[in-house]
């Protein structure tokens, strides 16, 4: 358990957007906020019943949003007296009870971001959404990176709130920010067979397998092995990969070699040491396997074999040519987000 600096019922200002006005400046510390509803941490609404113990009285939008809007504005104050314990904490953490979906900001810099699209607008709705009984517990997110966000004395945590369509029955928006001393990687690795995991995440990545553990929490079996006592993780079907993007709308700003829809995928990829073990076994794995010439030759191998057997209807989904433009362009890709001195952060 870390130390919240902010959380519970603290105040701050809300807004259901109705335009655009003032998308570029609504998230800012110098925006005047004093014209919108003041309440407590703790914003939404509940139409049948699962939130309604979560949500404040004064942050209640069922009227301003069941059937009309999919986005809140949130605005926090917080002051912080010890700069000191936010730079030397291990873990820096976002926490947020959320439905659907979020972009966080820290006196104007993006920190986080969930089930958010690229350019989230007044009007933009989540990109996904989950279970509810999850969403009703807190989801930890890892800003350690931006621990120079945060100053001395007063402070603005901004909350863009989404929902998944007007249409919801629900919407839940609760934030808390913490101090973490916890090594989560230790801890994941006691549990999880590291080098095991690394293959795996690894060669999911490469290939794009959108709809595989890392990409939608699918198309994967855990085993537990009786030797080791820890858990593989292993790929069931590979029907949809070499994509350069996933078909479940998510944000195309995000690495393409990399993905982190898996929880213990998106937990480890927070931490700077993991993201250099990832890229190293990347490229690795791709000296070692990933030979363009012998990939294409095999695609045009399957295709006159498979070719005169496919039906009418099937046809329509299978492209072979694309398939060879992604064998051609995956390498750079690939290599633009490994070769630096760190991959890029996401959740931002």
């Amino acid at each position: 358990n870390g130390e919240p600096f902010f959380g519970g019922e603290v105040p701050g200002r809300a807004w259901v957007p109705d335009s655009d006005a003032h998308d570029a400046a609504w998230y800012k510390s110098s925006f005047d906020d004093s014209s919108w509803v003041a309440g407590t941490n703790g914003a939404g609404y509940e139409a049948g019943q699962g939130f309604e113990k979560l949500i404040t009285p004064n942050f209640n939008f069922i009227g301003q949003m069941h059937n009309k809007a999919t986005s809140l504005y949130l605005r926090f104050p917080l002051e912080i007296d010890d700069l000191d314990s936010i730079h030397a904490t291990k873990n820096l953490l976002l926490r947020m009870k959320c439905d659907d979906g979020f972009v966080a900001y820290i006196n104007g810099h993006e920190v986080a971001r969930m089930n958010a699209p690229e350019n989230a607008q007044w009007d933009s709705r989540a990109t996904s959404s989950g279970d509810d009984g999850a969403n009703s517990s807190f989801s930890s997110f890892n800003i350690s990176p931006h621990k120079d966000k945060f100053r001395k004395g007063r402070n603005l945590l901004a909350i863009h709130g989404l929902n998944i369509s007007p249409e919801s029955t629900d919407f839940l928006m609760v934030a808390e920010l913490q101090t973490n001393e916890h090594d989560y990687e230790e801890a994941i690795w006691e549990v999880i067979d590291e080098e095991a995991f690394y293959q795996f995440w690894v060669l999911e990545g490469l290939l794009s397998f959108w709809d595989g553990y890392s990409g939608n929490r699918n198309n994967y079996f855990i085993y537990l092995n009786p030797g080791s006592e820890k858990l593989h993780f292993i790929p069931w079907g590979a029907d949809c990969l070499f994509e350069k993007y996933s078909r479940l709308r998510v944000d195309r700003s995000s690495p393409r070699s990399v993905r982190l829809k898996g929880l213990v995928a998106r937990k480890l990829y927070q931490i700077p040491s993991v993201r250099k073990k990832y890229a190293a076994t990347m490229k690795k794995l791709m000296a070692e396997h990933w030979d363009e010439e012998k990939l294409l030759a095999e695609t045009e191998r399957i295709e006159a074999m498979v070719t005169p057997h496919i039906s009418p209807y099937q046809r329509r989904g299978v492209r072979f040519e694309a398939i060879r433009d992604f064998i051609r362009n995956r390498r750079p890709d690939i290599e633009r987000e490994i070769n630096g001195d760190d991959m890029p952060l996401w959740p931002r």
